[in-house]
């Protein structure tokens, strides 16, 4: 909680003349040049210092966090705003700075406090008197506390004794200014990954106009962040995972919107493929600048497909032919987790965090990732964004779906059961691996925010190579699109999976006996490092063709949760196509301890 400090007459006084003189000093110098962004240029004579371009006191230049100026030098473009006044934080006297990058403090005397935050990651602003914590779940709409209307009593009767006249206490003194709360978003950690929270901050000032005119021009510079979704539409699947997602949703991510001044449009799910549906309807779509997913990822699934259906039929290309290129999406997508294991919100935050993917939306935050198509003798099947797995995961899977009244213990269940049944399966398989892939599965480098490689895919998508064949006896046959981390596995299916390198990482797993499959598992869920298994083997690919032995045992395949009972299949990979409210991995902590897994050749 923020509290004030009460400041005295005299020091206020002295405060809002000297800011007045420096206005109109500089409203002399700058003639025409003088102006305020947004809704402040209604406020002509606000009682703070206004400089164009850059800071006149040189003792302004601070250094931030990451080494750059606070200020502009002088040969780069002027910046079209910049606000300098004195409010109290925390009972201090700092000295505030607010340009159109960034918000900035610094308390008088204690230089060594300096605060900044970016405009982009404030969640919102408003006006409130007294600064308290309240403010954040109750935003005021304007400067002034509502008036208390004590109730009047009732009239004496002739007959009624006058009460007696008892002395009223004296009003403490208090401040008789107004302050200006701000929401912003600061970045965590711990042990749930790179997460994102929330904190507030009131800045008091005697002068309410001065308050008014640094409101109005902090809204004006979020309005203009043109990368923020204003709307949104929000699908909640209410029986998904643990069946909390309209819960998750109407505790923690609906107040955030709304304190951000998103509006949001929600729709539950009624049955499955519902979401699908509501994608291709484009009058859903009409002046949304978004779609949100708060479920699983078979939720996930379905948005994407319908989306994806819809940039094919805008475009004018036949989604059916495998041969050819899917778009991109018309609309980025958010992902709220509320599934069983929300894998590819996981893959993309590094967390399953619910209040840090609100916020990542809320930032506007943009991330394209690979989308896989999966087709079937010339028709669309499915897409896929995280794996689609034979054998072992698609038996857990086939066998899960029975016991749907057990919730996510039916997953534990139906593995160990798989585990003693021991089956394996024999097919063909072809792949296209990329002819100089920009990276290999084995790499110590994996993706992040800042991921070379997925910066190189997206100028120029890897060429595609020869095909390549292999037959043989498997227990697991996974095409990775993602790393596919989750809660329950934090390092994924595949480590060293990129979001958008335009292939996936084909993961063989010999079917030779129990212990092999546990060991793989194992490896897996705790160590990651499963690579280093002799009867594991990886493979980077483009496309991947799947044909079963004829009159051997069939599986069915699982493609990101939803369940393909035919066997045979063809996937391809489709480079950075699919928009995400994500910045990617942030700040991947590499253990020196681990040592990458040695390169293994395979007989083709």
């Amino acid at each position: 909680m923020v509290i004030s400090t009460p400041l005295t007459r005299t020091a206020a006084t002295n405060c809002q003349d000297q800011t007045h003189l420096n206005v109109e000093s500089e409203k002399r110098q700058t003639a025409g040049n003088y102006r305020l962004v947004g809704a402040a240029a209604a406020v002509p004579q606000t009682p703070s210092r206004v400089v164009r371009g850059r800071v006149a006191d040189s003792t302004n230049t601070h250094q931030c966090g990451n080494g750059r100026s606070l200020c502009p030098p002088e040969d780069t473009p002027t910046a079209a705003m910049h606000l300098q006044g004195t409010f109290y934080i925390l009972k201090k006297r700092c000295k505030v700075t607010l340009t159109e990058q960034c918000i900035s403090w610094i308390p008088e005397g204690s230089p060594e406090c300096y605060r900044r935050i970016l405009i982009s990651e404030v969640v919102g602003t408003w006006l409130c008197p007294c600064g308290s914590s309240r403010c954040r779940v109750r935003p005021h709409s304007s400067a002034h506390a509502p008036a208390r209307h004590d109730p009047s009593p009732a009239p004496l009767t002739p007959a009624s004794p006058a009460p007696p006249v008892l002395p009223m206490p004296q009003p403490v003194a208090k401040m008789s200014g107004s302050g200006l709360t701000l929401e912003y978003c600061e970045r965590g950690g711990g042990r749930a990954g790179p997460t994102w929270r929330t904190r507030t901050v009131a800045l008091m000032h005697p002068a309410n106009e001065m308050v008014v005119a640094w409101h109005q021009a902090i809204r004006g510079l979020l309005s203009g962040l043109r990368q923020r979704p204003r709307r949104l539409l929000v699908v909640i699947n209410p029986v998904g995972g643990k069946k909390q997602a309209s819960s998750i949703y109407k505790r923690k991510v609906m107040p955030l919107f709304r304190r951000a001044e998103v509006e949001a449009r929600v729709v539950k799910t009624e049955h499955r493929g519902h979401a699908q549906e509501l994608m291709e309807d484009e009058a859903n779509l009409e002046g949304m600048d978004g779609v949100v997913a708060v479920g699983g990822d078979g939720l996930v699934n379905e948005v994407v497909m319908g989306l994806m259906l819809v940039a094919c039929r805008r475009a004018g290309i036949n989604p059916h032919d495998p041969q050819v290129q899917l778009p991109a999406t018309p609309l980025r997508l958010g992902i709220i987790p509320g599934g069983s294991t929300d894998a590819l919100c996981h893959s993309t935050h590094g967390t399953s965090d619910v209040v840090t993917a609100a916020l990542h939306i809320i930032m506007g935050d943009s991330r394209q990732v690979d989308v896989a198509s999966v087709h079937r003798d010339d028709q669309l099947q499915h897409v896929a964004t995280t794996m689609v797995s034979y054998g072992y995961f698609g038996d857990l899977l086939r066998t899960s779906e029975r016991w749907r009244k057990l919730g996510p213990t039916r997953y534990l269940l139906s593995g160990v059961l798989q585990l003693f049944r021991n089956r394996f399966y024999e097919g063909q398989l072809k792949v296209r691996a990329p002819a100089t892939p920009l990276a290999q599965p084995y790499d110590v480098n994996i993706c992040s925010d800042r991921c070379n490689v997925c910066t190189k895919a997206a100028a120029c998508s890897p060429t595609p190579g020869e095909w390549l064949q292999f037959t043989g006896r498997w227990s697991i046959v996974t095409s990775a699109v993602t790393s596919c981390a989750c809660r329950l596995s934090p390092h994924g299916v595949s480590p060293a999976a990129h979001l958008g390198d335009g292939c996936a990482d084909l993961v063989l797993v010999a079917g030779r006996s129990r212990c092999h499959t546990l060991s793989y598992l194992f490896r897996t869920a705790f160590t990651g490092n499963a690579l280093s298994l002799d009867h594991v083997t990886f493979h980077r690919a483009q496309e991947v063709v799947f044909t079963p032995k004829a009159g051997a045992a069939e599986s069915s395949w699982n493609c990101d949760g939803e369940l393909l009972t035919e066997p045979k299949l063809r996937l391809r990979v489709h480079c950075q196509r699919v928009g995400l409210f994500s910045r990617g991995v942030e700040a991947v902590n590499e253990d020196p301890s681990k040592t990458p897994a040695p390169a293994k050749t395979v007989a083709v």
